[in-house]
């Protein structure tokens, strides 16, 4: 009896569909694993900085947030206001570095940290060593809002990552229910996977529903 040489041109196509098929059908799955690991990272990411901001809350005597205009309430530090982008997270940043103890919870780790819109503090920044005016930056390398609830009114504009185009867009302060979350405390959030802020899928330091637009 004759062995078998091996697949026919008909078993190989039909074995090459099927993967194809397998494939077609893992890569969603794959993409959805990776965007919920971006997701689960920017919110750790969200979660460090707020414990940062309370820890200066404690210690400062004036019991306050970091600012998100650069102005020192009762204290001596004077920083310009730079370009006018990016405004809030930076000045959270540089507020934290230069007010909180070096024993503080900040979220030094550079790799963590953006400058979309090249702008620079004009001083070295402690902690971080480099002068750079830097945002906290999400898995997606866009920078993360921050608002104090003072100015919670004001719209701010933040400059998007070259990946989403280095676009400056508006953004204003989380509302849920017609009432700004997190009244006399802070917000931070990021634009979450789809690069968009003030929608559904905004990862923050509060819960925002699904079908929040």
């Amino acid at each position: 009896m004759r062995e078998r040489a091996g697949f026919t041109l008909i078993e190989l196509l039909v074995v090459i569909g099927l993967l194809s098929l397998l494939f077609v059908a893992l890569v969603p799955m794959i993409g959805q694993a990776e965007a919920q690991e971006k997701a689960a990272t920017t919110k750790a990411r969200i979660e460090a900085m707020a414990l940062a901001v309370e820890a200066y809350q404690v210690q400062r005597r004036i019991g306050d947030y970091p600012p998100d205009d650069f102005k020192d309430r009762g204290g001596k530090l004077k920083v310009s206001a730079g370009n006018g982008t990016n405004s809030g997270i930076e000045s959270c940043i540089i507020f934290l570095n230069r007010k909180l103890s070096r024993e503080g919870p900040f979220p030094d780790q550079l790799d963590w940290l953006c400058n979309t819109d090249g702008d620079r503090a004009g001083f070295e920044i402690p902690k971080l060593l480099i002068s750079d005016r830097m945002e906290l930056a999400d898995a997606w390398g866009n920078p993360i809002a921050y608002f104090h609830f003072r100015n919670y009114a004001t719209e701010q504009t933040y400059q998007m990552s070259e990946e989403e185009g280095g676009e400056a867009v508006i953004v204003t302060a989380r509302r849920l229910k017609g009432r700004y979350a997190k009244p006399r405390a802070f917000q931070l959030f990021s634009a979450g996977p789809n690069g968009v802020f003030n929608d559904g899928d905004d990862i923050a330091n509060f819960q925002i529903p699904e079908e929040d637009d």
